[in-house]
């Protein structure tokens, strides 16, 4: 491998930014221009191919754009996608990733926002970066998953990864960017109150280089431009009063709401597995009572007697029978379905005069419709890496 620089040159650390440890200046950044996840998505969405619309990512940097007041941006930005266990996988898997990248290409391991020379809009966040000894930039790409998104793959082209890796090299002006990914077994179990990790499923990552093309770039550019036009639209609308008028308490409630539905979901895939497991376990076996200094489980098992069953000989019945005793239940059975129908004849006789006589007594409140809420996520909060 060619040696790297131990640290980024002047140029270059001028065009950084926040990094990700400080959530809220990292994402109020990004939002004042086009990221590579954002320009991966515009791509994918304008191919026919899924990914976020525009109008989703405006919606999500206007909240952090016109928050009046600091408070009010670190509002909006805890209201953005903060990540779930997978997320989390890969936030604990790439230090360690990035380790292996800096031990043996000299890949010096990133977490800010860098601007690009030709346009301070076009952002970008490389997982690592090192300069060589010959001048030239190159960048890196790291990537956790449970299926195989090796270069070249259907999953490594659904996801976009290589729009994603074209745009982080065209803003930072890298010749070429290594891609390092690692699968796991995908293995989500619970144990002891939380979800056990998955395990890689090869210690030693694999990665490949990917070099830079600059006429994909180029179609890159002429998207998120356009994005930008209408990033700035909306901007300019909403600051002039044309935007909707948002109600801060409804919405911090709403936020609240759709947090604890989250963690139902979280509490719920990690509750009901452990107790069907529980049960599996000391079912048919048994009492049981246990104590540790964090849980005390009892179990006693189910109690089974035999009882007998009962049914009618009905042939025996009704040879045994006295004369006549079924014929007069017929007999009776007849008389009643007789009785029935002229009750409801003259029922309707009935209610036909007394609807003459009918007057009005007074008024009363109907609920002819309920009142419905519905509370959504906006399409706009799901950040991913």
């Amino acid at each position: 491998m060619s040696a790297a620089t131990a640290a980024l040159p002047a140029w270059l650390e001028a065009r950084a930014g926040a990094p990700d440890t400080d959530r809220t200046q990292w994402l109020f950044e990004r939002a004042q221009g086009v990221t590579a996840t954002e320009v991966r998505d515009l791509y994918l969405r304008a191919k026919g191919l899924g990914g976020r619309s525009a109008e989703d990512l405006i919606r999500e940097k206007l909240a952090l754009l016109l928050a009046p007041t600091p408070e009010a941006r670190e509002a909006a930005a805890a209201a953005t996608f903060v990540g779930n266990r997978y997320t989390q996988w890969g936030k604990t898997r790439e230090p360690i990733i990035a380790q292996q990248l800096l031990d043996e290409f000299g890949m010096l391991p990133e977490a800010r926002v860098f601007r690009s020379r030709d346009d301070a809009r076009h952002l970008a966040s490389p997982d690592g970066v090192r300069v060589r000894e010959d001048g030239a930039l190159e960048v890196a790409e790291i990537k956790t998953s449970g299926v195989d998104i090796a270069p070249g793959t259907a999953a490594y082209r659904k996801k976009g990864y290589e729009y994603q890796q074209q745009w982080v090299m065209g803003v930072l002006g890298a010749e070429r960017s290594l891609y390092a990914w690692e699968q796991h077994d995908g293995d989500w179990l619970p144990r002891g109150g939380q979800f056990e990790e998955p395990e890689p499923l090869d210690l030693y990552v694999p990665s490949a280089w990917i070099d830079f093309d600059h006429e994909m770039f180029g179609e890159l550019v002429v998207l998120a431009d356009h994005f930008l036009e209408r990033l700035d639209a909306a901007l300019a609308a909403a600051r002039a009063g044309e935007g909707p008028v948002i109600d801060e308490e409804l919405d911090t409630l709403a936020v609240n709401y759709l947090r604890g539905l989250e963690l139902e979901k979280e509490a719920k895939a990690l509750k009901e597995p452990a107790y069907r497991a529980m049960f599996d376990l000391l079912d048919a076996g048994e009492p049981v009572v246990q104590e540790s200094a964090l849980a005390r489980v009892s179990f006693t098992p189910a109690v089974v007697e035999s009882k007998p069953t009962f049914e009618l000989d009905q042939v025996r019945a009704k040879a045994a029978a006295p004369a006549g005793l079924y014929e007069r239940l017929e007999q009776a059975q007849h008389d009643v379905e007789q009785a029935q129908e002229a009750l409801a004849r003259e029922q309707l006789l009935v209610d036909a005069h007394e609807a003459e006589f009918v007057v009005q007594a007074g008024v009363e409140q109907v609920v002819v419709k309920k009142a419905a809420l519905r509370v959504t996520a906006a399409k706009g909060t799901k950040e991913t890496k």
